[in-house]
């Protein structure tokens, strides 16, 4: 009988790294299941550029890794293709399967969208909208402190967490050594809240609702995953596409043109966008805002700019509320093999 494993990257993945891994000696199947943003599939600092945490595990694992007979990619959240052809390529004995279930995670973010509406009155109609743009992030990470520099920089009214000394000297070195540069001086910057008291991220999410329906643009950097895991919008992209704003993101390669793509939405038009290629991600954050300053400065511009893009946000809001979302998920689980079906019945979850 063929020996089949499972690995869970989930938050309370151990690699063992000093016990000589996570894969077992007889494993002839491998199945890797992809889920949630955590700390076990992000982002690490290796020499001068940011690596994906599974991709080097990979490194690690290549000996067992060639033994293999078979290996199973279960991707849970976004779309992990270039990894599968990744790993097609350097595992040329083993044959590689992908089996794509990302509504599986992303369903509960267009649920929770809903959630925070108590009823669609609460909308503005499409049109006029006093503000330029519009952020308000939650926990701070690299492109996150990209883009809160660059609105101090420029001027911009974000809202964001604290950021302590040590935090700023930590984004402030990988930038460093991202871009090739001499570090900049690392400054602590107090936070600056939309809201006085304490809010869960539902209620957050329900109260901030009018204020994102104010604003012609809206900044999204969700959780980086550099340039393998990608299309994995969440629930601030949702509530940009139903409060009838234009998200502009700092995110995967891709994200701004073909990356909605796997949920049927369509890409918004107008911004300078070809720094959304760059490898680099640090440079291709840095440019796409500094390429598109002249927008987001200038609130005619905007307003052009949003005008230009009605189609895309009509097409995107009615995708996104008349979808009858749990079916596709239904319908994605479906062709999912057996095996693969019995391996999600036994996702691990850390003890309460």
């Amino acid at each position: 009988m063929i020996k089949q494993q499972n690995i869970f990257f989930h938050p309370w993945l151990d690699f063992n790294i000093n016990g000589g891994g996570i894969i077992e000696n007889d494993t002839e199947t491998l199945n890797l299941f992809f889920r949630d943003n955590n700390n076990n599939n992000s982002l690490c600092l290796i020499g001068d550029s940011l690596e994906w945490k599974p991709n080097i595990w990979i490194q690690f694992e290549q000996e067992k890794i060639e033994k293999l007979k078979e290996i199973n990619i279960v991707c849970l959240l976004g779309d992990l293709t270039e990894f599968f052809h990744y790993c097609q390529k350097k595992f040329i004995n083993v044959k590689i399967n992908y089996h794509q279930y990302n509504l599986y995670d992303q369903i509960s973010s267009i649920k929770q969208t809903f959630d925070s509406l108590d009823n669609k009155i609460f909308l503005p109609a499409q049109g006029e909208r006093t503000a330029n743009i519009y952020c308000s992030t939650g926990t701070m990470r690299l492109n996150r402190y990209i883009l809160i520099k660059e609105g101090q920089d420029k001027g911009y009214d974000f809202y964001h967490p604290s950021v302590s000394y040590n935090l700023s000297k930590d984004f402030e070195y990988q930038l460093s050594r991202c871009l090739s540069t001499a570090m900049q001086q690392p400054t602590a910057l107090k936070q600056k809240t939309l809201f006085t008291e304490e809010l869960t991220p539902f209620e957050f999410d329900k109260k901030q609702i009018p204020i994102l329906s104010d604003s012609y643009i809206n900044f999204i950097a969700t959780f980086p995953n550099t340039n393998w895991l990608k299309d994995k919008e969440d629930e601030k992209y949702f509530n940009a596409i139903l409060c009838k704003t234009v998200p502009f993101m700092l995110c995967e390669k891709h994200s701004n043109t073909t990356g909605v793509d796997l949920l049927g939405f369509l890409p918004y038009v107008g911004f300078d966008f070809k720094a959304d290629c760059i490898d680099n991600p640090v440079l291709r954050w840095k440019s796409l805002l500094q390429d598109n300053e002249h927008i987001f400065k200038d609130k005619q511009r905007a307003k052009e700019l949003y005008e230009k893009n009605q189609r895309v946000i009509d097409h995107n809001y009615n995708r996104l509320v008349n979808t009858d979302w749990e079916a596709e998920r239904l319908a994605q689980f479906d062709k999912l093999p057996t095996f693969i079906k019995e391996g999600l019945k036994y996702y691990e979850l850390p003890p309460n």
